[in-house]
């Protein structure tokens, strides 16, 4: 045995050295590996495929979307989406499901009909006049997929507005309209005629509203409209004129001046004065007037107790006057209020113009009454104006009155004391003139019932000394009080009062009219045409040039006026940096409206032409080219007239000094 397994042993030995390599004998020849072999090789493989796994799967995280490896070095951090933002997106998602499902039924159900397509509509003028009758209409139409039925349109009227009519006719209250159905597609209109009394520059809105059921709904659906419209005038000018003072038991006046525009819908009004406790009303009737005798003037009609109708107006400026008289002071400032009205077409009365008057009380046993321009009144003034005083005192007590003093008080930076006339040789201090038994002999003793005069006068500063008095009031404030010696006799009572009536003169802005006619420009260009001097015959052209110039205050209702000779011919060629010119061939009458003038525009011009063909008459002549032109306006702030005139103009062209050195204006 021994010698049997070395020879295999050599056997082998032969094998490997030949061979090099295992051949199937050898692996037969081999012996069996152990089960720990076995399981050891096993372990060896779980581990190599394992290492491999995690190998991949870092592969797979540490690879971007094209499959190459990402630099680690460089780390996006995604923030992780929270409960909330699931929250979000699964509310959004649910609301587009609802609503692709009810936008599904609504035109499955519902045709694709919308509900509220129903058009409302109101238009109508933007201004109106006081009374002036205007129609506004209503428009509506379907335009929903479905037929309306128990269709209702009602329409809320502006206070003070008048119905008069409407097509169709209206049901209830002049104010609803009934229709059965508006099928689809069809529309309509109501047309309203009527007219409102309201206040001048008030806003008045009328509403419309309509009410229906569309077909396969069981609800009233609303649709609703407005127009809003603007009262621009009354129709008419009313002024007035009173003083802003009264004395306890004198009478007193209102004066109220009324003109027609022309476009007027209030022919007749009615007049309304609040009662007070202490006021009498002692009349009201038109002011005597030329026109009174021809039957043109004022009718006045009490309708009873502080109310008068007042009719017949015409179109010329009328006047009438309230007169009263207040019984007792019961406050040192009253208030009086007058209301003008429509007379009542129904059962309501509508105002179109209110006015409040604000009197100061004054009670005294020594009657002193201020009167300026002739007025008792407050009025506007002018720079340069001349104001005339007349002091009326009269003892209206039952007891002598000694060593009476005057003293008139002027309250003003605009008076021009260098013009002080004044005969009783009165004390001037400051801003008074004072009076004693000394200057007039009179006051030394005044008797129950006497009374006197004082008369005196000065000027208003021109706008060039005023002008370095910015800032101050432009108003002279006027009133005259008094004291006597045996004051202990007379007894005290209550609000006693020892001055006059208070005027108040507020100064106009200081508009002005500069009016040139040339042949030659300012720059020396010629811009009339024709022979210079003019000759008989032959027409010569000229160029007017007109210029406003306005400081103080905004100005309504500007214009400048002027009527040529009938030998002077109107050219046209007119410009305007404000308003336009008109020109009145029957008449012959040039007119620049200009209206509105606010202080912003303190300078405006106008030009235009004119020529003359002098006749054989008018040789040797200087011809009148343009009398007296005339600028006319109302200050807003005084609500005083402006009135300025310049000068005429002849051939002699004294603005124009070019044409001055080649004639004398005289016609050859």
């Amino acid at each position: 045995m021994p010698d049997a397994n070395k020879n295999n042993n050599d056997y082998e030995g032969k094998v490997r050295v030949k061979n090099g390599s295992s051949g199937l004998s050898e692996f037969v020849k081999r012996p069996l590996p152990t089960d720990e072999e076995i399981e050891e090789f096993e372990e060896v493989v779980h581990e190599e495929a394992r290492e491999e796994a995690i190998d991949d799967s870092l592969s797979e995280i540490y690879q971007d979307e094209k499959g190459d490896i990402v630099d680690v070095k460089r780390l996006s951090i995604k923030k992780k989406r929270g409960f909330f933002f699931k929250m979000l997106n699964l509310i959004f998602l649910l609301a587009i499901l609802v609503g692709l499902g009810y936008g599904l039924y609504y035109y499955i159900f519902r045709g694709g009909s919308d509900a509220t397509a129903l058009n409302l509509s109101l238009s109508g003028p933007e201004k109106v006049i006081a009374g002036e009758e205007f129609f506004s209409t209503l428009s509506y139409k379907n335009l929903s997929r479905a037929d309306a039925s128990q269709v209702r349109v009602e329409v809320t009227y502006p206070e003070n507005f008048i119905f008069l009519d409407s097509q169709p006719k209206a049901g209830e209250k002049d104010s609803v309209w009934q229709l059965d159905k508006l099928a689809v597609g069809e529309s309509g209109e109501i047309k309203i005629k009527g007219k409102i009394i309201n206040q001048k520059e008030t806003n008045n809105v009328l509403l419309a509203k309509i009410t229906y059921t569309p077909e396969n709904f069981s609800s009233e659906f609303k649709k609703e409209a407005s127009w809003t419209f603007f009262v621009a005038d009354i129709g008419m000018d009313i002024n007035f004129d009173y003083s802003s003072s009264v004395l306890v038991g004198q009478e007193s006046e209102i004066a109220v001046k009324v003109k027609t525009q022309e476009n007027n819908f209030l022919p007749q009004f009615k007049l309304t004065i609040d009662p007070l406790e202490n006021m009498e009303i002692i009349s009201v009737a038109a002011t005597e007037t030329e026109e009174k005798e021809a039957g043109q003037n004022l009718k006045i009609e009490k309708a009873r107790a502080g109310v008068y109708n007042i009719s017949e107006i015409g179109e010329k400026e009328r006047e009438f006057k309230i007169k009263y008289k207040l019984s007792k002071k019961m406050v040192d400032e009253q208030e009086i209020v007058m209301r003008f009205q429509n007379l009542a077409e129904d059962d309501k009365t509508r105002s179109f113009l209110e006015k409040k008057i604000k009197v100061e009380v004054m009670k005294s046993d020594l009657n002193l009454t201020l009167i300026i321009n002739g007025s008792k009144n407050d009025q506007a003034v002018n720079f340069g104006d001349r104001l005339n005083y007349s002091l009326v005192y009269n003892n209206k007590g039952e007891t002598s009155m000694k060593d009476v003093v005057l003293m008139a008080v002027l309250e003003s930076d605009f008076l021009n004391w260098k013009t002080l006339a004044e005969e009783n040789n009165g004390r001037e201090k400051g801003n008074t003139i004072s009076w004693t038994k000394e200057e007039i002999p009179a006051l030394a003793e005044l008797e129950p019932d006497k009374e006197g005069i004082i008369d005196f006068s000065l000027e208003v500063v021109s706008f060039k000394e005023a002008a370095a008095m910015v800032g101050r009031s432009f108003q002279i404030k006027s009133y005259v009080q008094f004291s006597i010696g045996n004051s202990e006799e007379f007894s005290s009572g209550e609000n006693v009062d020892n001055r006059s009536n208070t005027i108040i003169n507020k100064i106009n802005s200081d508009l002005s009219l500069k009016e040139e006619v040339r042949y030659f420009s300012a720059d020396n260009v010629p811009v009339g045409n024709g022979p210079l001097p003019p000759k008989v015959g032959e027409t010569t052209s000229f160029k007017v040039y007109w210029t406003l110039g306005n400081n103080l205050h905004e100005l309504n209702d500007a214009k400048v006026e002027v009527i040529l000779p009938e030998y002077v011919n109107w050219d046209n060629k007119n410009r305007t940096s404000v308003g336009l010119i008109n020109y009145d061939s029957d008449s012959r009458k040039i007119t620049w409206e200009i209206g509105r003038l606010p202080i912003t525009v303190y300078r405006a011009d106008a030009e235009f032409n004119i020529s003359i063909t002098p006749a054989d008459s008018d040789r040797n002549k200087i011809m009148v080219l343009l009398p007296e032109a005339r600028v006319t306006a109302i200050d807003s702030e005084t609500e005083g007239a402006i009135i300025s005139v310049a000068k005429a103009k002849t051939t002699k062209l004294e603005d124009d000094d070019i044409a001055g050195m080649s004639s004398d204006g005289r016609v050859e």
